[in-house]
């Protein structure tokens, strides 16, 4: 060892999380060709880099995502309406939710709220309303949403053909077998209709044209009872129908039908029955466009990353509008501005409504003075009930009328003149239990003027602006940056401390039936979105998760006592017999907010609660927050272990532990490699947390004796080559017995990531092993690796050429036009490959901190601000084919170990905050300084020397 300054420093004791470093390539103190986000300015100071100063970090981080954009050029909103997370335009602040939709001349904002869930029944995210801005002279009403429906027969309820949440993969009215059928609507008042629009099966569910409507009669009554014809449908095949009728005035309407199906499959000739998905009826016909008027097509909508804008431009009444919108980033208020772009003004009405659609969830509206409101609440019963409202107040506009109330939906109608703007200011409140929650969103919505909302303006764009210098990229790559970037927004607006936790599809929800209940799915997907924030520099945003499974933990201390058959009745009852063990946690796959549960079932799967542990473990390791350890993590990690030790069966013979469990859902098998990896790292950290508090030294003993005689990660052969498999080799059981399942989802190597078992450092058969089997899995575009694999192959050194073409090629087909990866199920747990990105520019791995470790080093890179386990912050550029320089701020103090970058050509300079030297020590090529809290240290090449070690 060669002591550099101040002599050698004592080595330090770290766990399989603590943090690594490795450079590529040999340092020459030159500048790249291109300006870099975290690179050496251009300026130079006798000889030396001179790091960029935030000002410039800003300028050029600006620029980058200015060019970073969802942009949209029609109306049709596809996927705004969704049962999954929408592919329009997105606003959030981790509590409330917008999503952009409409039709063609008439612009919505959906608005969500992520503690509006209902708590009675099915548990699951349901949506507020929203806010919908048109022209009073459209005539585009659909006269029949949220009218009541009755119908001959339903399996599937009339209501949801007039719920207006039609969407690709929707079934509305479905009846039971049998013809004719009907469909009738009470529209509550008489209505003038001129147009109506039936949406059969095959427009939402492409491929079952089968179940189109064939023959139709539309008919009208005065009184509910008799029925005249009006318009009369034979024929059809088309997924779509509609149709201009002779205008008429009526209250009841319904659709007879005599031929439900097409006849064309065994399916709808055996079984007819009546599908509707939407019925909708309109006061006009759809007339050709005037050629002299607007084009109905000037759209141009575009979604701002930067600053969390939307802008339209959009026709209205034949008049051009520009609309500028955004919601608070600190405060449930949401703005649009409305700005006149022609010449004569334009009247319009601007409606604030809740959904209502299902008389469980009870909707009003209402106006107080000048501000129109809408509420929704939960469905009654013995659990909690949400309610949630909306107000909204119209300002500057010109002979602005009283708003009225129909319904659920209050509107104000307003007259905007030629070159002037508008806001629409809208609040958005909610409570669990609360009382109040209308009076306080009238209130607030009360409270805003031109002044107010200039401040919250400037709030906004500080808070953007923080939460974007926190970290960042510039590795040259179009496509993982776009990535990379959309990702960090969207995990950045869906996930706030204090709020609560986003589910699988984030916070927007936009329908009553969302996918899954829209969960919190224990087994990777509601852990994955976070899987990159610690690394990001953005810890603070996965508070929310653990404090949802910490609401959760007296209920899962139950399950294990008392729920654990349900996990696999057979085994349970052989070692079980009282069917529980006295203590631990046992996690159901799916929960909800407040301690409730979504998903009742196990999959014959324990591991969810160690896939949760995993963000715990990761929290603390990357922050060093002592708090947090004894608060929180601790006592949660000793509950996971509490019920590993009853779990686990000791195999005499071997002299180790036992696992018997299901790694893929209803699987069973010995020894998981997830569940052993999750494991060994919840025992490592509590070890290590243990001495770190002082506390529970006989607890110590026995979880390092049970971490000690934890098996290794099992393999087996696959056509030739060693590789991980899911279960040791021949224990699998259940109808797939496969030991490994190419083409799956990558859960045999989540020992690997987030288990942070095997890593950059590790040893190379053991790493060998691990890229092979990421080769033969060959999972880099199944839809529940995306969040894992990438990083799984960082973090063992995967050829980075290879691994960077495969993420392009996986990110380029399913990027929707908002820029999230769309793989047609889930949502926002696609932001945790961000993860991969990172380790491929910086990794830590038992205490070694290694820079650029997976990146090619023929290709210009930097970054700034990313986050290292043990609470460094690092920066650093690679810039032809070297490191220039590493600039890593220690958060908490401690010993900082860094792969030398410059090895065998230059010695590495350490200097502070002010340019005087710090002592370090060089070993084995790592170099090791002692840290203090706060202190920063720029780490550098020192001129070549004839001589070696300094």
């Amino acid at each position: 060892m060669t002591d550099h300054s101040a002599g050698s420093l004592p080595p330090d004791r770290r766990t399989v999380l603590a943090g690594a470093v490795v450079a590529a390539g040999t340092a020459v103190l030159t500048a790249g060709p291109a300006a870099a986000l975290s690179g050496p300015a251009d300026e130079r100071h006798r000889g030396t880099t001179v790091l960029p100063t935030a000002r410039q970090r800003w300028s050029k981080l600006q620029a980058k995502l200015s060019g970073i954009t969802g942009q949209w050029t029609d109306q049709t909103y596809s996927g705004a309406i969704t049962t999954r997370m929408p592919n329009t335009a997105l606003l959030g602040n981790g509590d409330v939710g917008v999503t952009s939709g409409g039709s063609i001349g008439v612009k919505t904002f959906h608005i969500s709220k992520g503690d509006f869930w209902n708590g009675n029944g099915k548990i699951q995210p349901l949506p507020i309303g929203g806010i919908t801005l048109k022209s009073t002279a459209a005539g585009s009403d659909n006269l029949a949403l949220g009218a009541k429906a009755t119908a001959s027969s339903a399996l599937f309820s009339p209501d949801r053909a007039v719920n207006g949440q039609w969407a690709p993969g929707y079934e509305g009215w479905v009846s039971t077998v049998g013809k004719p059928q009907w469909i009738a609507l009470d529209l509550g008042s008489e209505q003038k209709i001129a147009r109506y629009v039936i949406r059969n099966d095959e427009a939402a569910r492409p491929g079952n044209q089968a179940f189109n409507t064939q023959d139709l009669t539309v008919q009208i009554s005065p009184d509910g009872n008799t029925w005249t014809d009006v318009d009369i449908v034979t024929g059809n095949t088309a997924a779509v129908i509609g149709r201009n009728v002779e205008a008429f005035t009526t209250r009841y309407l319904r659709l007879y039908i005599t031929e439900p199906t097409q006849g064309t499959t065994d399916d709808s000739i055996r079984n007819p029955r009546a599908r509707i998905g939407q019925l909708e009826l309109y006061t006009l016909p759809n007339t050709p466009p005037d050629p002299g008027a607007p084009s109905r097509d000037a759209f141009h909508e575009v979604q701002r990353i930067l600053d969390a804008h939307i802008t339209t431009s959009v026709v209205m009444g034949g008049a051009t509008l520009a609309l500028d919108t955004w919601l608070a980033a600190e405060d449930n208020i949401l703005v649009v501005t409305v700005t006149s772009k022609s010449t004569s003004p334009v009247e319009l009405v601007a409606q604030t409504w809740a959904h209502a659609n299902s008389p469980s969830y009870p909707a009003t509206a209402g106006v107080s003075g000048d501000t129109a409101w809408a509420q929704r609440s939960t469905a009654a019963g013995t659990n909690w009930v949400s309610t949630a409202a909306l107000g909204t107040r119209v300002l500057g506009a010109h002979s602005a009328q009283a708003p009225t109330v129909k319904g659920a939906t209050a509107s104000t109608v307003f007259t905007l003149r030629p070159g002037r703007t508008v806001t629409i200011v809208t609040t958005v409140g909610s409570g669990k239990d609360a009382s109040g929650v209308q009076t306080d969103a009238v209130r607030a919505a009360g409270s805003q003027n031109r002044r107010t909302l200039s401040t919250l303006a400037r709030k906004h764009a500080r808070w953007w602006k923080r939460y974007w210098l926190a970290s960042g990229i510039d590795i040259g790559n179009p496509v993982l940056e776009k990535y990379y970037y959309a990702a960090q927004y969207f995990i950045g607006s869906a996930s706030r401390p204090g709020k609560v936790v986003p589910g699988i599809f984030g916070i927007w929800t936009t329908t009553d039936q969302a996918s899954w209940n829209g969960d919190i799915h224990l087994n990777y997907n509601a852990e994955a979105p976070f899987y990159g924030v610690y690394s990001s520099n953005r810890p603070e945003l996965a508070l929310p998760f653990h404090d949802v499974i910490l609401d959760y933990v007296p209920e899962a201390q139950r399950r294990a006592q008392h729920d654990l058959a349900r996990v696999n009745r057979d085994y349970v009852a052989q070692r079980f017999p009282s069917g529980g063990v006295p203590t631990g946690v046992l996690f159901p796959v799916g929960i909800g907010p407040f301690g409730s549960t979504t998903g009742n079932t196990y999959m014959q799967q324990v591991a969810n609660s160690l896939f949760a542990a995993t963000q715990f473990c990761a929290y603390y390791e990357y922050t060093r927050d002592t708090d947090f350890l004894r608060d929180k993590a601790y006592p949660y990690l000793k509950l996971v272990a509490a019920f590993f030790a009853h779990w686990l069966e000791w195999n005499a013979g071997a002299g180790q532990y036992v696992l018997w469990s299901g790694p893929h859902e209803l699987s069973w098998g010995k020894n998981s490699t997830a569940d052993i990896g999750m494991l060994k790292q919840t025992l490592t950290t509590l070890i290590e947390a243990s001495h770190e508090l002082g506390i529970d030294s006989a607890a110590r003993r026995d979880w390092q004796n049970m971490l000690d005689h934890l098996p290794a990660q099992p393999t087996s052969v696959y056509r030739g080559a060693t590789v991980y498999s899911l279960v040791e080799p021949g224990s699998m059981q259940g109808g797939d017995t496969r030991d490994i399942r190419p083409g799956e989802n990558t859960v045999n190597l989540e020992f690997i990531h987030p288990a942070e078992v095997l890593g950059i450092t590790s040893p190379a058969a053991e790493r060998k092993i691990a890229i092979d089997t990421v080769d033969v899995m060959n999972s880099w575009r199944q839809f529940n690796s995306f969040p894992k694999v990438f990083t799984q192959a960082a973090r063992v050194g995967y050829p980075a050429a290879s691994l960077i073409a495969h993420f392009e090629q996986t990110i380029q087909p399913r990027l929707a036009a908002n820029l999230r990866i769309d793989d047609g199920g889930h949502g926002i747990e696609k932001s945790g490959a961000t993860e991969a990105i990172n380790s491929m520019l910086v990794q830590s791995f038992q205490g070694t901190m290694m820079l650029f470790p997976v990146w090619p080093t023929d290709r210009d890179a930097s970054f700034h601000g990313l986050l290292q386990p043990g609470a460094f912050e690092v920066s650093a550029a690679l810039l032809n084919k070297t490191v220039a320089y590493a600039e890593i701020t220690s958060r908490v103090g401690g010993i900082l170990r860094l792969t030398n970058p410059w090895a065998d050509t230059r010695h590495p300079t350490v200097t502070d905050h002010r340019g005087c030297r710090v002592r370090f020590s060089l070993k084995d090529g790592i170099i090791t300084v002692k840290t203090r809290a706060g202190g920063r240290y720029l780490f550098r090449a020192a001129h070549p020397t004839s001589t070696s070690g300094g």
